[in-house]
C-alpha cells in the first residue's frame, strides 16, 4: 500500500513546522496537510477566479451593451472560448498526469501559465487598444480572439492545480480544503461583482474607465503571487502511469455510472447558469435600468445572500448527504427563474435576483469535492492515480454545453427590441430579457431530474477496506463496486 488507505489524524504530540510539505501521521497511514497548507493551497484559487467571475459576469455587458458588438457576435465569441476551455482542460489535465521534470507534473504548467492567463485578461477588457470603434467584425474578432486565449491559459493553470488535490489530501480533508477554495471562490466573486457593477455605473461608452483598469491591474498581481506558496511549499504528488493511454483513462473513467451521471447533470445545470451570469448584469442595466446606486446595492445585495446560503448548502451537505442537498438548491432556481419574465419594477427585481444568487451558491459549492471524490474512488479501485482526467474531461461536456448556452443566449439578446423598459416609455429592450429565466429554468429542472438517479457520497472507508485486503482479493471484489457508487 501506498500510506493513503487509511488516513487519521495526527496526534497532538506531534507539531511539524507549519511550512514543512505535509505531517505524516502515521508511517502505515497517510500524510496531512497542516492548516496553513491547506489555507494557501486552497486560497490560490482566488486570482484565477476573480479573473473568470468578472470574465462571466462582465463579457456580455462589456461587448454587448457597452462596446455594442451585436448579439449574435457576442454570443459566438463567448461559445467559442468555451470550446477552447473544454479542449485546453481535457488536454492539459492529461498531460500534467503524465508530465515528467524536476518540479513534478502539475507545477510546470501553473508556473509557465498564470503570467500568461494574467496578461491575457487584461487584454478582454482591452480592445480600445487595438480596434477602431467603427469596426465591428474588428471588434468581434479581438473579443473571440482574447477570450479564447484567456480560457486556453485558465484551464492550463488550473486544470493541473486542482489534479493536485486529491494526491494532497485524504477524503476527510477535502471539505476542509474545499472551504478555503470556497473562501476563495466567494471573495472572488466579491472583487468580479462589485468591479462589474463599477464597469456597468463608470462606462459611459467605448474603452475602459481606469479604475477598471486599475483593479484588473490588481488582480493579476494577486493571482500570480497566489500560486507562490504552494508551488514553493507542497511537493508530494500521486502515482505516475508510465504509458500514457488517453483511450485507456477515459474508457475507466466512463465505467462509473456516476461519474456519467454528473457529467449529464452538470452540463445541464451549466446550460442554466452560465446564462443566468452572463445576463444578470446586462438584465439589471440595460431592462432594470439600475444607476450607480442601485448597482451597488444589487452587488452588496448578491455577496450577502450569496455568502449566507454558502453557510446553509455546507450545513446541508453535512446534514443530509450532497445529491439532496444540490437538488434543494436547484429546486430553488427553479421555481424563482420564470419570475424574470414578470418583473416590472427595481424592487421586485432585486428580490428575484437575490433569490436566484442563492440558486448560484449552490451550483458554486459543489464541483471540487466531487471531482475529488471521483478521483479518489477511482484510485482506491485502479491504484493508479487519474484525477486530471477526472478533473479535465469534465470540461468537454460542460463546456460545450456552456458554449450552447452562449450561442442561444447570442440569439435571445438579437431577438426583436419590443420589450418596453419599465419606467420609460418609448424605449425598448430584446424580447430576450423576459425570455431568459424561464429557458435557464427548464435546463436545471432537467437537471434536477437526472440527478435523483446519481450517487455523489461515496462510502469510502468500504472501498479503503476492499483496497486493504491486497491485490488478489481486491482484483477479485473490485467488480461488485464496477464505478456505480
Amino acid at each position: 500500500m501506498d500510506g493513503r488507505t487509511v488516513p487519521v489524524r495526527s496526534s497532538g504530540r506531534l507539531r511539524p513546522s507549519l511550512l514543512t510539505p505535509f505531517v505524516f501521521a502515521n508511517e502505515d497511514v497517510g500524510w496531512m496537510l497542516t492548516r496553513l497548507q491547506k489555507i494557501y493551497f486552497g486560497m490560490a484559487r482566488l486570482g484565477p477566479s476573480m479573473m473568470l467571475d468578472m470574465i462571466s459576469l462582465a463579457t456580455a455587458l462589456f461587448y454587448y451593451s457597452l462596446q455594442d458588438l451585436p448579439g449574435i457576435y457576442t454570443g459566438i465569441s463567448l461559445a467559442t472560448s468555451y470550446l477552447v476551455i473544454a479542449a485546453a482542460q481535457l488536454g492539459f489535465g492529461h498531460l500534467s498526469d503524465r508530465t515528467v521534470t524536476r518540479w513534478g507534473r502539475r507545477k510546470p504548467y501553473v508556473m509557465v501559465g498564470a503570467p500568461l492567463m494574467a496578461i491575457s485578461f487584461l487584454l478582454v477588457f482591452t480592445p480600445h487598444w487595438f480596434v477602431s470603434p467603427t469596426d465591428t467584425f474588428g471588434l468581434f474578432i479581438y473579443a473571440t480572439v482574447t477570450l479564447s486565449v484567456f480560457k486556453m491559459f485558465y484551464g492550463m493553470v488550473t486544470t493541473p492545480f486542482q489534479s493536485w488535490m486529491p494526491e494532497l489530501t485524504e477524503p476527510e480533508e477535502r471539505p476542509s480544503v474545499s472551504s478555503w477554495q470556497n473562501v476563495a471562490n466567494f471573495l472572488a466573486f466579491i472583487v468580479g461583482t462589485i468591479a462589474t457593477s463599477l464597469l456597468a455605473g463608470l462606462s459611459t461608452g467605448w474603452g475602459l474607465p481606469p479604475e477598471i483598469l486599475m483593479i484588473i491591474f490588481v488582480m493579476m498581481a494577486i493571482e500570480i503571487i497566489g500560486f507562490i506558496p504552494p508551488l514553493a511549499f507542497l511537493h508530494r504528488e500521486g502515482k505516475f502511469i508510465p504509458q500514457p493511454s488517453l483511450r485507456k483513462d477515459l474508457s475507466i473513467a466512463l465505467q462509473n455510472r456516476d461519474f456519467v451521471g454528473w457529467l449529464v447533470a452538470q452540463g445541464l445545470l451549466s446550460v442554466g447558469f452560465a446564462m443566468i451570469t452572463s445576463m444578470a448584469f446586462p438584465y439589471v442595466n440595460d431592462y432594470l435600468r439600475f444607476g450607480m446606486v442601485d448597482l451597488l446595492i444589487f452587488g452588496l445585495e448578491l455577496l450577502g445572500v450569496v455568502f449566507t446560503f454558502f453557510l446553509i448548502w455546507m450545513w446541508g451537505i453535512r446534514r443530509f448527504g450532497k445529491r439532496r442537498t444540490l437538488q434543494a438548491s436547484m429546486a430553488l432556481a427553479v421555481v424563482v427563474l420564470p419570475f424574470t419574465a414578470f418583473v416590472t419594477t427595481k424592487t421586485l427585481g432585486f428580490v428575484v435576483i437575490a433569490l436566484v444568487a442563492a440558486a448560484v451558491a449552490g451550483y458554486y459549492l459543489f464541483p471540487y469535492i466531487i471531482y475529488a471524490d471521483f478521483a479518489h474512488k477511482d484510485e482506491l479501485i485502479t491504484g493508479e492515480g487519474r484525477a486530471g482526467i477526472y478533473t479535465g474531461f469534465p470540461s468537454i461536456p460542460l463546456n460545450i454545453c456552456q458554449a450552447a448556452s452562449a450561442a442561444l443566449m447570442g440569439v435571445i439578446l438579437d431577438l426583436p427590441e419590443i420589450l418596453e423598459v419599465p419606467g420609460h416609455p418609448g424605449e425598448y429592450v430584446s424580447l430576450g430579457y423576459q425570455l431568459w429565466g424561464p429557458i435557464s429554468a427548464l435546463f436545471i429542472l432537467l437537471a434536477v431530474i437526472v440527478l435523483q438517479w446519481v450517487d455523489l457520497d461515496p462510502d469510502f472507508n468500504a472501498l479503503a477496506q476492499l483496497h486493504a485486503q491486497g491485490p488478489e482479493d481486491e482484483t477479485e471484489e473490485a467488480a461488485d463496486f464496477s464505478f456505480e457508487g
